[in-house]
């Protein structure tokens, strides 16, 4: 017979079994949580993951988008580390030196400006500088470029210094501007001071002019010619003196309809004579299948045409050639007149200076003609402009729209009085 079990032992192996069962359904139910738990962390580090890989996207797309801006700024914009190592170099920068980015970064600065101790200070004192005035020598430029220099630290969001920054403005065009505004304040009293005198002396040039004019009319023989001298004489200070009053007095425009040919046809018909002494050919071309008319002052603009003719008739004193074009430009809406000579022709370096008042080459001369013509021009919204060869010759080209009167500023009505409107 098989041997009986002790009931304590089997007692025992039961309670056994059960508490392994037990310990298996505790492990069982703590895989599961850890599994979710599992499956929960993996989600938060997939999110984490695809946060971090949107926040690296958006910092290159703003990284791009930062380096784009500094090249495109018109301000040269230069950074050095805390060694003074050039880590940004903009296009700007590359055309304001003459130095290419890629030969810059990464070298010192001190080595490649020695002259220029504003950034190096900022970044050793921590002193920013602002808006100071100075040169650049550029090796592609004849001339020093005139600049303005700002200089600023660089810090992180914890106030680390990590470098400084260097912003230098290319002032050159503002220069020219406050020269050319000294230059007409100048110009402006000058103009004034000139129209007194002018007026002063209108009177007593009218009382010789008369006075002159009845020993013309007494006298004969040589002592005649000596009057007719002196009538001359005068008549050439009583245009000088008309021009002085014209400088200082604004040229306003009575707009109407002008047909230029016939304009010119006068002009050269007048002075013809002169072209006849001096063996000149005239060369006088027109356009005929657009009729050449503009809006405009007909003795303005006779006046500003008639001193171009006179002008070319005077580069020319052995003779040439005279050439006489008006035609239209129906897509810019202008008329283009040229008178060409093949005289003297105007120096290089003088050329800028001829509508200057009072610049003259002529011995005789005022130096206020062609000043008068590009204010009448300018004054009918058109432009003058001179090509020029020494030796060869001279082309002026007068610009004017067909319409001007478009090109004024409004007039409003206000109280019953019409007002011009400023532009």
């Amino acid at each position: 017979m098989p041997e009986k079990l002790d009931p304590d032992l089997l007692q025992f192996f039961a309670e056994a079994f059960d508490s392994f069962d037990s310990a298996t359904d505790k492990l069982t139910e703590a895989y599961t949580d850890l599994e979710k738990r599992l499956e929960t962390v993996n989600q938060e580090l997939e999110q984490t993951n695809r946060e971090l890989k949107q926040s690296l996207i958006e910092k290159e797309e703003l990284h791009d988008k930062l380096a784009c801006i500094m090249e495109s700024m018109t301000a040269s914009v230069i950074a050095v580390d805390l060694n003074g190592d050039v880590g940004l170099f903009n296009h700007a920068a590359e055309s304001l030196t003459g130095i290419e980015s890629g030969k810059a970064v990464g070298k010192q600065y001190q080595d490649l400006f020695s002259d220029r101790p504003y950034l190096l200070h900022t970044l050793k004192a921590g002193k920013p500088y602002k808006n100071h005035e100075g040169f650049i020598k550029n090796p592609k430029l004849t001339e020093p470029v005139a600049v303005e220099i700002s200089t600023n630290l660089i810090s992180n969001v914890n106030g680390d210094v990590l470098g400084a920054l260097e912003i230098v403005h290319n002032i050159s065009e503002r220069k020219q501007l406050e020269e050319q505004l000294s230059r007409s304040a100048a110009l402006a009293e000058l103009g004034k001071m000139a129209a007194e005198v002018a007026h002063d002396l209108r009177n007593p040039l009218g009382a010789i002019r008369l006075y002159a004019g009845m020993l013309q009319q007494e006298l004969k023989d040589d002592r005649k010619e000596l009057a007719d001298s002196v009538v001359r004489g005068l008549d050439s200070l009583e245009t000088i003196t008309y021009n002085l009053l014209s400088l200082a007095r604004p040229v306003k425009a009575k707009f109407e309809f002008v047909d230029l040919s016939e304009l010119l046809d006068g002009i050269l018909s007048l002075t013809q004579p002169a072209m006849d002494e001096k063996s000149i050919l005239l060369k006088w071309h027109l356009d005929r299948q657009n009729q050449v008319v503009c809006y405009g002052d007909f003795e303005q603009l006779k006046q500003a045409m008639l001193n171009l003719v006179l002008n070319a008739i005077q580069a020319m004193p052995d003779g040439g050639d005279l050439e006489v074009h008006a035609g239209t430009d129906s897509e810019k809406e202008l008329v283009s007149l040229f008178i060409t000579d093949n005289g003297q022709g105007i120096p290089a370096d003088i050329q800028e200076k001829i509508f200057t008042p009072f610049f003259t080459t002529k011995p005789t001369g005022t130096g206020l003609g062609l000043h008068t013509v590009n204010r009448i021009i300018q004054a009918h919204y058109g432009r003058i402009r001179v090509l020029s060869t020494e030796g060869e010759g001279t082309q002026f080209v007068v610009e004017l729209p067909y319409d001007a009167r478009q090109l004024q500023p409004p007039v409003f009505q206000v109280g019953g009085e019409s007002t011009q409107a400023v532009n």
